[in-house]
Parts: structure tokens; C-alpha cells; sequence
């Protein structure tokens, strides 16, 4: 086991903890669920954790936690869990592991493991009395999520990427924390170079046809070419755009307590609605219509785009936007109504 104190102070060791207590609010004695794969980046936050958790200012409670997803058929899953129990062994850490059946699951396969695991996440740490669960995403990851919902043409929202802290399921008492966005690719390479630690590399990740893979490859290193502080600079991005985006849902909070609702839906006054900032009212527009069930997904630009227009513009008569069959936004003169269709 690498020597703790010389862990403790090693930078990026240093960063980890300045996040911890500054970003994502962990307190003295808190107990966390650490959510590690075996790849380079988890077991970095493994070390980290461990090097900080018997510190007088911190006396952590951390577990490891591993989830077998059960997607690939050639050994190389268990082997990354076999590494994950030896790494906890030798860091005098707990362990637990989650396995996972997806073989009904259709879709997005992706998007759906990523579900179920930080649902077995959220599991683990009610079993163990956790407060937050740990992530090991950083700032290259933050980069690459920017650029990616960039591409998809996300709103600020959207844009504003990775929270350094968010609840980690609805009434679920547990927070998602990624203490580790302080850090870039190097720095954690760096870190596990000098304390000796190996790591596991899933093969999947080089899989261009994936988008995020493709841009790690090949778009990153450009960026970093240019500018080695790029990673660290979208995570600042990404941290005004989340205030921004908050400024936004004051103001969207305002305009939907002057407007009248029932069971049915909403009604806005078109002229009210008008005066509105363009993103304000799109934001509202968003909050409406996914309190008639209308899926995120299905709130892009193509959808809210056209129904902003019909409320800006000066044209009489009504128009009628089906968003799904049973949810539409009929725009006369005077007002604006989103509802759900009566049977």
C-alpha cells in the first residue's frame, strides 16, 4: 500500500480535497459510496479517498463500489471486478458490487446502463448509511460533455454540463458529487505514475462510433494542442453557464406563478408571454409541456422553436402545435394554451 502521508500531500491528492470540502459540501465523517470501474480515473479518486479518509480534518467513510453491467461476453467485465476487490483490498477499503441484468432492455443501451447503475448506486448507499455517492469524472470529461450537447444543440441548461453536486435520485437523501473536475487527464495520470498504481482499460473506449470516444481521440488532443488548459477552462464555462441557467429559472419561477393552471393545463396571456426574454418564455414553454408528460427529449429546437415564433409574432387567428398525440399549444390572439387533449 503506498505510503499515506506522501499520498495526502501530493497535488492531486490536494486538488481532491479543496473540492470535497469547497465544491461538493462533504463534511467531517461523512460516509460516501465511490463509484469505481477499474479504469485509470476511478482508481485515482480510490487512492485520493483513501489517502484523506483517516486525516483528523476529514475521518471519511468511504465504500467501493463496483457495477457489473453484464454487457460484455469475454471475461474482461469480471476481470475489471476481480481488480476492483483486489484495489479495495489493498486499500483497507469495503467493497460492494451490484450486478445488473439489461438484456430486456431496449433503447439507447447506453443511456440505459447508465440508469440502472447509478440506481444500484443509489442502492448501496442506503444499505450502507451514505450521504454522497463519488464519481470520478474530471475536467476532460467536462470538455467532452460540453462539446457533445454543444453538437446536440442543448440549451444553457444543457451547456451547463456536469454539477460539481446534484441529488443523486428524487427524495433520495444521497448526492452525486464529482470532486475530481479540478483535474485534467494529466494531472490524474501523473498521480497514479507516481504513487505506482496500475489501472484496467475498457477496450469500449476507443469505440469511435460512440461520439464522446470520437471526440476524445480526435478532437481533444487538437484542443489541448492549442491550449493544455482548455479542460480546466470548460469546467469554468460550465460553472457560469450553470449560474446563468439559474438567473433563468428565477425568472421562469416568477412568470409561472403569474399564470393561471388547472388540471387541464395552462393558460398564458399572449402578450404577457410576448414581453418575455426568448429564453425565459422558452424555458417556460419546457416546463409546461413536461408537466403534461412530454418527454425531455422531445423539447428540442424543433419542437419549441416554432411555437416561440407563433407567440412573438403579431398574426392573429389560431395555430396548433401537436407536441405528442395527446399534449398540444394552441395560439390565438390573445392567448396561449398548452393541454392535454380531452378524450
Amino acid at each position: 500500500m503506498p505510503d499515506k502521508t506522501h499520498t495526502t500531500l501530493h497535488p492531486f491528492v490536494r486538488k481532491v480535497a479543496h473540492a470535497l470540502r469547497r465544491r461538493c459540501g462533504v463534511h467531517h465523517d461523512a460516509r460516501m459510496v465511490l463509484a469505481i470501474s477499474g479504469g485509470r480515473d476511478s482508481v485515482a479518486l480510490t487512492a485520493a479517498v483513501a489517502a484523506l479518509a483517516p486525516r483528523r480534518g476529514w475521518n471519511l467513510v468511504p465504500t467501493v463500489a463496483h457495477v457489473q453491467h453484464h454487457l460484455r461476453d469475454n471475461g474482461e467485465a469480471e476481470q475489471d471486478a476481480a481488480f476492483v476487490a483486489a484495489l479495495a483490498e489493498r486499500y483497507r477499503l469495503p467493497a460492494r458490487r451490484a450486478d445488473l441484468d439489461l438484456s430486456a432492455c431496449g433503447g439507447n443501451m447506453e443511456a440505459v446502463a447508465r440508469h440502472h447503475r447509478y440506481a444500484a448506486l443509489t442502492r448501496i448507499a442506503a444499505q450502507v448509511g451514505a450521504t454522497f455517492v463519488v464519481t470520478a469524472h474530471h475536467a476532460d470529461d467536462q470538455l467532452e460533455t460540453l462539446l457533445m450537447r454543444l453538437l446536440r444543440g442543448a440549451s444553457v441548461k444543457g451547456l451547463a454540463a456536469m454539477a460539481w453536486r446534484r441529488p443523486l435520485a428524487a427524495k433520495s437523501g444521497t448526492a452525486l458529487i464529482r470532486p475530481m473536475l479540478a483535474v485534467d487527464r494529466a494531472q490524474i495520470e501523473e498521480f497514479l505514475s507516481d504513487v505506482g498504481q496500475d489501472w484496467r482499460e475498457d477496450r469500449t473506449n476507443a469505440d469511435t462510433s460512440r461520439l464522446r470516444a470520437r471526440l476524445r481521440q480526435q478532437v481533444l488532443p487538437a484542443l489541448r494542442d492549442i491550449d493544455a488548459r482548455a479542460p480546466r477552462r470548460a469546467v469554468r464555462l460550465a460553472d457560469h453557464l450553470r449560474q446563468v441557467n439559474g438567473l433563468i429559472e428565477l425568472a421562469t419561477n416568477e412568470a409561472a406563478q403569474r399564470m393561471p393552471q388547472d388540471d387541464n393545463g395552462a393558460v398564458l396571456d399572449r402578450a404577457t408571454a410576448r414581453d418575455l426574454p426568448r429564453v425565459v418564455l422558452g424555458a417556460l414553454l419546457r416546463r409546461l409541456l413536461a408537466e403534461q408528460g412530454v418527454g425531455a427529449d422531445r423539447l428540442g429546437g424543433r419542437c419549441i422553436g416554432p411555437i416561440l415564433r407563433a407567440i412573438r409574432d403579431h398574426k392573429g387567428g389560431q395555430r396548433r402545435f401537436s407536441v405528442r398525440p395527446s399534449v398540444t399549444v394552441t395560439v390565438t390572439r390573445d392567448t396561449v394554451r398548452i393541454a392535454r387533449d380531452s378524450d
